[in-house]
């Protein structure tokens, strides 16, 4: 039996997602044992872990919901298969653009490849617990309010939505997408 070799884009795609799918798993279930009990203790300082202080720390969260909690109050027998499908979707639709790539891309294959382990992560959550595990939390303190000008922020904590590996690993694709879109209209703008 003869395997095929793996070069390119398809070398990348074949490394990458496994490696995602992989870490985000691991993470949640290292957040579940060691983070969950947390959400238990009487003294709010004690439900988390501090990673970097006033910056970012490990806390337990369950979203039932997509990105920053939307649709988590939609009744789970909607919203877990509406989800799964959608997910489906997106990763359907994922393999077809990775499919026509071309090899001079480069940046594209591991963009579209961290989106699409990004992808299959949250899948994973949702078909077998309807709900995805989120464990790392960024904040920002504020011990007095910040005038902007336009914008004032007022003092204490502000909070970028709960995440996971999969959710970082999404957001790294996409910025990725965006920089090779626009370095790709600039190459086009000075070939002109």
């Amino acid at each position: 039996m003869k395997f095929p070799v793996l070069k390119g884009k398809n070398l990348i795609l074949a490394l990458t997602v496994p490696l995602v799918v992989a870490a985000d798993q691991i993470t949640k279930m290292l957040a579940a044992a060691n983070l969950k009990p947390l959400i238990f203790e009487a003294d709010p300082s004690a439900r988390y872990l501090a990673v970097i202080d006033g910056f970012w720390r490990f806390k337990y969260a369950e979203n039932t919901g997509a990105a920053w909690g939307l649709f988590r109050s939609t009744d789970a027998s909607f919203r877990v298969p509406f989800f799964i499908i959608v997910s489906l979707l997106a990763i359907g639709f994922i393999l077809w653009f990775f499919k026509r790539l071309e090899a001079r891309q480069r940046l594209l294959p591991l963009a579209v490849s961290l989106v699409l382990g990004g992808a299959l992560g949250n899948l994973i959550d949702r078909i077998y617990m309807g709900k995805v595990i989120d464990f790392i939390e960024w904040y920002v303190k504020f011990d007095k309010p910040l005038d902007l000008g336009l914008l004032t922020i007022s003092a204490g904590e502000k909070h970028w939505p709960t995440f996971n590996i999969a959710d970082a690993a999404i957001s790294v694709g996409v910025i990725l997408l965006v920089i090779e879109m626009f370095g790709a209209k600039k190459k086009e703008e000075q070939a002109e």
